[in-house]
């Protein structure tokens, strides 16, 4: 039994995760620009190469986690697993299999993993050429005990995450630290890394990778500046340093999940 996970962060919130021998990716974005803003660094992989993908995971349907044009490198009989409502959104620009889960349904691949569907507190938006839907983070799990990993495409912080952490022992949790600014109008919509640390906390992971900074400027932070102060939190927090791993674009982190064991190794890849 294959008790690996890995993940690629590719930026944003594009990520491929691999469960043993199962591939997904999230929110995939591909392309040069979201609206006005162009992706700030080269895409660190070629999308031609991707892996062989078991399923893809979208949070919801902003144009910064829903990016059409990116899934002509996605086989269309890859599903596609959106929040309720999506499917009208996205399911006359795709001929993919789409399954829509609503807040703690699940879906299962056909190899056998189960992808739940978990709330998040993340409003929908008028900017975008889609219609308004719902929200959603994932757990994406194996069966057994070959690990999980907890996907938040975008969410403001709240009590959802201490309550997502009793559903289940999350592995490696995928949370955003940035677009947060300003946070008059951004704390219902994103965290600040700060939060996105306390988020991490509660839902008891045993790793956690940031999303959703650097690539695109969304907000009025300077784009560095959310890695910068989720290291200064690092810095004052060498047990957390030890379990929160920033990675660039390109870059996977590789984890070896224990059969019995909340001890969790790791290594860069």
């Amino acid at each position: 039994m294959n008790r690996t996970i890995s993940c690629t962060y590719i930026g944003h919130a594009t990520t491929v995760i691999k469960l043993g021998e199962t591939s997904i990716i999230t929110d995939p974005h591909l392309g040069r620009r979201v609206l006005l803003s162009r992706r700030r660094m080269p895409l660190p992989v070629n999308p031609g190469e991707l892996p062989d993908l078991r399923a893809v995971l979208i949070s919801h349907t902003h144009c910064d986690h829903l990016d059409i044009s990116s899934y002509k490198y996605i086989s269309c009989g890859v599903p596609i697993v959106v929040p309720e409502g999506c499917e009208r959104a996205i399911g006359k620009y795709m001929p993919n299999p789409v399954i829509e889960l609503t807040h703690f349904a699940r879906h299962e691949l056909a190899d056998g993993t189960e992808i739940t569907a978990v709330p998040v507190v993340h409003s929908a938006s008028h900017i975008c050429p889609f219609y308004p839907t719902r929200s959603n983070a994932y757990l994406i799990r194996r069966p057994g005990s070959e690990g999980s990993v907890y996907f938040c495409g975008d969410s403001a912080y709240g009590p959802h995450f201490a309550e997502t952490g009793k559903l289940a022992r999350i592995d490696v949790a995928l949370l955003p630290i940035g677009s947060y600014s300003p946070r008059w109008y951004m704390r219902r919509i994103h965290m600040t890394p700060a939060e996105a640390v306390t988020a991490f906390e509660e839902l008891r992971a045993a790793h956690m990778i940031p999303t959703h900074h650097g690539t695109f400027r969304l907000s009025l932070e300077n784009p560095e500046a959310p890695i910068r102060w989720l290291q200064k939190i690092l810095e004052e927090r060498p047990d957390l340093a030890l379990r929160i791993h920033p990675l660039t674009p390109g870059e996977t982190r590789m984890y070896d999940i224990p059969a019995s064991s909340s001890e969790h190794k790791e290594q860069v890849a």
